[in-house]
């Protein structure tokens, strides 16, 4: 059978897709799950609510700062090794919480490890989605990878009435340790028989090279870590300042479900979209921040309409980017879309940590109002620095290239 009859009738390797969507989802739950038992956790290791808070930025920093050198070497391990270990990683550190986690300073330990889990398993879920599923269809699935991160969420929400209060908050991490390692023993081995997307010739000798020049790859770290920022501090927030204007508990809790549902159907949809259009820069990803920045604006002037219809176009486009992002920086850079995303995710691994901090500091010491504010200022200068990106891409691409040309930056 001839490579040419086969190739119209290559399929996206599932059991590859699904093993990399659930190693990053069970690679953030140390987090996650913390955040969702913290009420229980606390009672038990005496764990004050800024102790839990240096706890939860301990586990992102710790990704962010190891972040690039996980990407160099998921590009040299593969995506199967790489997936493996973090998934074995992220369950040990789940099963050392539940076991070993006796106080806020062995709690601390656990999580700076758990954030290597997690700088390993996004490059390598991006490396393992960009080698085996073609990439006509490269957009709706980033679009379903970044689902994973609401899938944790859900998982640390559902833990609390289902296992917390009931057998106790520590049974709670045995079962997501026991996850974690059923998803590290399901990563295929053999890279070679589930890739559908040949490596790159410039990258058969070991040295991946990223096509994008470092200098604009740090401006997108920047401008994600922006994005992020705002975005997390939406979702953090949004709730306890639409108690503050006079929304019902219930209600408000309603509103975050609502958003959050939206958010990721929009990663979905628009991952879907881009593969039909084939039209994959950043300019769709800086629209979408613009249309999150208007939202915040409507949420913070409008009072309660303001808040339910800004509030839901802020989550829409505001989380529905992400995906499109990934998606752009990998087609840019397919010798090496590992090494690439690992710089952009340090960023907002960074955004994660520092946003919703700053926007609680704001809106405690000056006003909510304040704090919304800077919400807008930050999603819109990561648009315009989006914009500035592709542009200079564009510019780069248009110039004439010499008939033998060195290795890329």
């Amino acid at each position: 059978m001839t490579g040419d009859a086969t190739a119209p009738k290559i399929a996206v390797s599932w059991r590859v897709v699904v093993v990399a969507w659930a190693t990053d989802a069970v690679a953030i739950l140390p987090g996650f799950m913390t955040a969702g038992l913290a009420v229980q956790i606390r009672d038990d290791i005496d764990l004050s609510l800024a102790g839990l808070g240096v706890s939860l930025g301990l586990f992102f920093a710790s990704a962010a700062v190891v972040s690039v050198p996980m990407g160099a070497l998921v590009e040299r391990w593969g995506w199967s090794k790489s997936l493996r270990l973090a998934a074995s990683l992220a369950g040990a550190c789940l099963l050392g919480v539940g076991w070993l986690a006796q106080s806020a300073t062995s709690l601390n330990v656990l999580f700076v490890t758990a954030g290597v889990a997690v700088a390993l398993a996004h490059p390598a879920a991006n490396l393992a989605i960009a080698r085996c599923v073609p990439p006509g269809r490269h957009g709706l699935f980033f679009g379903l990878k970044h689902a994973a991160v609401p899938t944790s969420t859900l998982l640390g929400g559902l833990a609390v009435p289902a296992i917390a209060l009931t057998v106790g908050w520590r049974w709670a991490f045995f079962g997501s340790a026991s996850l974690a390692l059923a998803v590290a023993l399901a990563v295929p081995r053999g890279e070679a028989r589930h890739g559908v997307n040949p490596v790159p010739a410039s990258n058969q000798t070991g040295r991946n090279r990223t096509s994008t020049e470092l200098r604009l790859l740090v401006i997108l770290a920047i401008a994600v870590g922006l994005g992020i920022a705002g975005i997390d501090a939406l979702a953090s927030f949004i709730v306890s300042y639409s108690v503050d204007i006079g929304i019902a508990e219930g209600t408000a809790g309603l509103v975050l479900a609502a958003g959050s549902v939206i958010g990721i159907v929009t990663r979905v949809v628009a991952g879907w979209l881009i593969d039909r259009t084939r039209d994959s820069d950043l300019t769709a990803v800086a629209f979408m921040l613009l249309a999150g920045a208007i939202g915040v604006v409507a949420l913070n002037l409008g009072a309660k309409p303001g808040l339910f219809l800004g509030g839901l176009v802020a989550f829409a486009a505001g989380w529905g980017w992400s995906g499109l992002f990934t998606f752009a920086v990998v087609k840019d850079n397919p010798g090496a879309p590992a090494a690439a995303t690992s710089i952009t995710q340090a960023g907002k691994l960074v955004g994660a940590a520092a946003g919703p901090a700053a926007f609680g500091l704001m809106a405690d010491k000056l006003s909510y109002g304040v704090a919304w504010w800077a919400t807008t200022a930050a999603l819109a200068a990561a648009a315009l620095m989006m914009l500035y990106v592709k542009g200079q891409r564009s510019a780069v691409s248009a110039r004439p290239q010499p008939t033998q040309a060195g290795p890329h930056e």
